[in-house]
């Protein structure tokens, strides 16, 4: 079950700043269109040549005054240097895409190894600078001389603390597997989680990039029952990761998408497909409970893979379900201003659409049909967009603009009016990457289905949606 969905992160044991960095801020509607029609936030233009050119030359720069600098100093630079390029390039003006993920890590790569050759040319390197040698090591990929340093450091019981003797075996044991050395990084994944037990330790956002490296190796060794053992263990480690941290939606969709990814895979390639629809499923659940209009339709694009991938409505009593996110709205388009919170006790129609979206506008005659068959039911269509003129970043309302939308909905004689916003609050709180996107609100006021597209199969499975939750009663209200 291949996807072709990129693996924008990479495995970086020792830099969370990694690509995410770049996807934290939804973007601009105009080019989350161009993102559905194109490739998922490609590198715009904003960004002079000369930027792309330079790159190289400012990752050799990078630590040329480092000679006086301890090893903890070298090593949170080239751990910090992805963090701080990608926030440099987004002040140029671009956007992430997957080359530029690559280079900017390869300029990291290079960073650490320059660091590397000048703690090796240091005598009488303490027990703390040979553990920050090591990590360095394993920044610049020189995964042999990683795992030496390490296992030097632990058999000469000179670790300065626990934690760095955890993250020492953390990286001998990622190591051994990124380079496919699978027996021996079995035993030092043991090695790792005997320790982490002895001491009550073991973040999972370790545990996860272990397990997550330890399956992908699996696969490369053809051991494809335990690729799916790592994999499920990285999915159970993703799942305890969002449990007890706050985690931007960006990193919290990603790694459950790649641990499902993989741990689905497996499972096919096992002939195991009951299974692997059952993880995949619960993928979209977890997409709906977020909510995530984005991981939805990627879980979506695998299922699809294996099955026909028919809509997904929770049941009214599944624990994951909660209250649907607050919209911010600036100003609303012949229609009375209302909050979600308002509109508690009727099922809800959230679309996500523009006026310059083809799909969006094929979707509006059955809004229109639909707002007309179950309004006295309690069907509530709100149809949120945004000005496209923008000011100091921020969606602008101009005169013309605002007349434009109003006359926009007389002379298609919507029932329903719009809701404008003035930045992608609300669609971020969705995971919105691309429209038309649909999110349906239960009478509880909890999401409860979501769907990205406009083709036929997709408007007639959210006519079918809206009908299922309007037949359900609205309960006693409570928060979820």
């Amino acid at each position: 079950m291949p996807d072709n969905e990129p693996n924008t992160h990479g495995d970086n044991p020792h830099s969370r700043a990694t690509a995410r960095a770049f996807r934290t801020r939804p973007a601009p509607a105009r080019a989350v269109a161009l993102v559905a029609l194109c490739a998922l936030f490609a590198l715009t233009a904003a960004a002079p040549l000369s930027a792309q050119r330079n790159d190289a030359g400012r990752a050799a720069n990078a630590g040329t005054d480092a000679v006086a600098k301890s090893a903890a100093e070298l090593h949170e630079e080239a751990a910090g240097y992805t963090r701080r390029r990608y926030a440099e390039l987004e002040r140029e003006g671009f956007r992430y895409e997957p080359k530029l993920a690559a280079q900017v890590e390869s300029e990291q790569r290079a960073v650490a190894a320059r660091s590397v050759a000048q703690l090796q040319t240091r005598a009488g390197l303490s027990p703390a600078d040979k553990f920050h040698l090591g990590r360095l090591q394993s920044l610049a990929a020189q995964s042999d001389d990683a795992v030496a340093t390490m296992r030097e450091l632990l058999q000469s019981r000179a670790a300065a603390t626990a934690e760095q003797a955890r993250a020492a075996r953390f990286v001998v044991a990622y190591e051994l597997a990124r380079k496919n050395s699978l027996e021996e990084a079995e035993v030092a994944l043991a090695d790792y989680l005997t320790a982490t037990r002895a001491a009550a330790t073991a973040p999972d956002d370790e545990r996860f990039r272990l397990e997550m490296e330890l399956a992908r190796a699996s696969r490369a060794r053809m051991r494809i029952g335990g690729a799916a053992e790592h994999a499920r263990a990285a999915v159970d480690a993703a799942a305890r990761l969002h449990a007890a941290s706050k985690l931007d939606a960006a990193t919290r969709d990603e790694i459950f998408y790649r641990s499902a990814q993989a741990l689905g895979d497996a499972l096919v390639e096992l002939k195991k497909t009951g299974e692997a629809i059952e993880v995949l499923q619960g993928l979209r659940l977890r997409a709906v409970s977020f909510p995530s209009a984005d991981l939805y339709r990627r879980a979506t694009l695998l299922l699809g893979r294996i099955v026909p991938a028919v809509g997904l409505l929770p049941a009214s009593g599944d624990p994951l379900l909660k209250l649907a996110p607050e919209i911010e709205v600036r100003d609303w388009i012949d229609q009375k201003p209302t909050t979600l919170a308002r509109e508690r006790g009727r099922v809800v129609l959230l679309d996500f659409w523009a006026t310059w979206c083809a799909p969006c506008l094929s979707a509006l005659p059955h809004m229109r049909e639909w707002q007309r068959l179950y309004g006295k039911r309690g069907l509530t269509i709100i149809a949120f967009t945004h000005y496209e003129t923008t000011e100091n970043g921020r969606s602008a309302k101009s005169a013309r603009e605002h007349d434009s939308l109003r006359n926009f909905r007389r002379a298609r004689r919507l029932p329903f009016g719009f809701a404008v916003a003035d930045s992608n609050e609300t669609a971020a709180r969705y995971n919105v990457s691309t429209i038309p996107t649909a999110v349906l609100v239960d009478r509880r006021g909890r999401v409860r289905y979501l769907n990205v597209g406009s083709n036929e199969d997709d408007l007639r499975e959210l006519g079918e949606m809206i009908e299922k939750l309007l037949d359900e009663p609205a309960g006693d209200g409570g928060d979820n």
